[in-house]
């Protein structure tokens, strides 16, 4: 008795069980989120070759660090514990990074400080409350 073995080339579609993104987010393939701005943020950038105006026109958002979270507990306040994480989640660190994410339209701010939500939250949650 001869069998024949058939591979089927179709494949069930895969569920995506990414969290949600505000609009003008997207998901990377690496796992960053990409956030393209509704404005371009301009800022004069100075080196040994002069000085030069930058337009940054999207941001990419990696996971932050437990460490990042750490660092951040050095900050008093809540806004400046969020500018920090902003700063450490797209690399833009120091004064250069916090003038950028000032410079941010008010609505794209409010999308970053959502992909850090989406970063640092543990799930949905299940059962009922007390």
């Amino acid at each position: 008795m001869t069998r024949k073995l058939s591979l089927s080339a179709e494949l069930p579609p895969v569920a995506d069980v990414r969290p949600e993104l505000p609009n003008g987010c997207s998901w990377q393939e690496d796992g960053s989120v990409l956030l393209v701005l509704s404005r371009p943020v301009s800022f004069s950038e100075t080196s040994g070759g002069g000085t030069r105006k930058v337009d940054i026109s999207d941001l990419v958002f990696q996971e932050l660090t437990a460490g990042d979270l750490i660092d951040s507990s050095e900050y008093r306040t809540g806004g400046t514990r969020t500018l920090f994480l902003l700063c450490a989640s797209t690399g833009r660190r120091g004064p250069a990074g916090e003038n950028l994410l000032r410079g941010m339209a008010a609505r794209d701010y409010q999308k970053a400080v959502k992909i850090l939500d989406v970063f640092t939250s543990d799930g949905p949650q299940t059962g009922t409350s007390a």
